[in-house]
């Protein structure tokens, strides 16, 4: 199936590069970072290809987990490529956005997953479960960049610098990632909410007002990030607290309660 060679064949350039852009950055090597780069593009237009057959390739789309997921790591990847356009280039967060881009595409391939296809949901439910599993895969994605932020930020502020830390993309380029993941997450966020409100007939009917909630809180602490990111210049471990404040409010909000309802209760949010 040309879908799955393509996204074998996409894994395999992802993590390729990973390796050469880990040798550029511990030797200090253009050449070894313009290698790494080559095969990063080449993996990213493999990548479209096979999101092109998925989402455009006849049948109805599968909106499931793992597409969406694939889905997010290619925004990833194309918004680190388009980066080296400007003076501010973001292709050193590389180093982890290549092996989770190339994971994710493995996943993809190998899970089994529910089949969820949208020929029979309008377009306001569409918009909200692509928006919603998309805002949710950008926002965990943000949750990976923060841990890394975190632990360089701890051994900075420690002025301990090992060899391990040493090869890890600067700070300032994971810090800028990751607040453009969490600006892209907010605003498809805020399309989930704006969109699960218009399609909801009663939320209390459907026992969404839990998830719902939730959903908000998280909205508001993302939206208070980027505030102070953009009016006190927010870093370090107070953006890395309410990033992951932010993304255990969507965890309790997208799984806490599904369990609740189909494992506890032993209903869905129609009934």
């Amino acid at each position: 199936m040309a879908h799955d060679f393509l996204l074998i064949l996409a894994a395999a350039l992802y993590f390729v590069a990973a390796v050469l852009l880990y040798n550029s950055i511990r030797k200090r090597s253009n050449g070894w970072r313009n290698a790494s780069f080559a095969f990063a593009i080449a993996g990213t237009l493999l990548h479209a290809g096979a999101q092109y057959l998925h989402w455009f390739g006849g049948d109805a789309p599968d909106v499931s987990l793992p597409h969406l997921l694939s889905l997010c790591a290619l925004v990833i990847m194309v918004l680190l490529i388009t980066s080296t356009l400007s003076r501010k280039t973001l292709y050193a967060a590389g180093l982890v956005a290549l092996p989770i881009a190339g994971g994710v595409l493995l996943l993809e391939w190998v899970l089994p997953n529910d089949v969820i296809p949208l020929t029979d949901a309008s377009t306001g439910t569409a918009v909200h479960i692509v928006s919603s599993v998309l805002a949710f895969g950008l926002l965990s994605i943000a949750g990976v960049y923060a841990f890394f932020v975190f632990i360089i930020d701890h051994f900075l502020r420690r002025h301990h610098l090992n060899p391990l830390i040493r090869t890890l993309p600067p700070l300032e380029v994971l810090e800028n990632l990751l607040f453009k993941l969490i600006a892209a997450g907010f605003a498809l966020l805020t399309v989930s909410l704006l969109s699960g409100l218009m399609f909801i007939n009663d939320i209390f009917a459907q026992h969404l007002v839990h998830k719902t909630t939730l959903s908000i809180l998280a909205w508001l602490v993302f939206g208070v990030l980027l505030w102070g990111r953009w009016r006190y210049g927010w870093r370090g471990s107070l953006a890395v607290r309410l990033t992951l404040a932010g993304i255990l409010l969507l965890v309790l909000s997208y799984f806490g309660s599904k369990l609740v309802l189909e494992m506890i209760l032993g209903r869905g949010w129609q009934s």
